[in-house]
């Protein structure tokens, strides 16, 4: 109850739109921060490749200087017979701030998360379908902010 409850207010706080993807056309590197102890690292190596396919599928340049560096970030929790994923896609970027000094600091741009739970034999499998998900929810940001 107590995830259902969790679940519920970060949607209500993330679902609203509260990132922009506007003229968001190249990034720099991907990056697979993985925690998971028994995820399989060719699981990690598809992981990037659909990323990829994903940014080149909406026009946007990969592995370009001075863009904006996408993360995704695969974390572990405990469980006792089921496992627990929290899942994240993050876009994060150089910004100015518009204080009176105009700091320059690092910043999440975009977020979308997941959490996920799992069986010992289908973990590969359960985060490939939660890092499908988080594509697909950044791909319905992308086609919101065109509009």
């Amino acid at each position: 109850m107590k995830f259902l409850l969790l679940f519920l207010m970060t949607y209500s706080l993330y679902g609203a739109g509260f990132w922009t993807l506007s003229g968001l056309d190249k990034t720099n590197v991907t990056y697979v921060q993985n925690k998971i102890a028994f995820l399989e690292s060719e699981t990690v190596e598809t992981i990037k490749q659909r990323v990829e396919k994903t940014l080149k599928k909406n026009s946007i340049k990969s592995n370009q200087q001075d863009a904006p560096s996408v993360l995704i970030s695969l974390e572990e929790k405990e469980g006792d017979e089921i496992y627990f994923f929290y899942i994240k896609f993050e876009i994060g970027e150089e910004v100015k701030t518009f204080r009176d000094d105009g700091t320059q600091t690092y910043a999440i741009t975009y977020q979308a998360t997941d959490f996920v739970e799992s069986g010992p034999d289908e973990i590969d499998e359960i985060v490939l379908e939660s890092v499908d998900y988080l594509l697909a929810k950044f791909e319905e940001q992308l086609e919101e902010d065109k509009e």
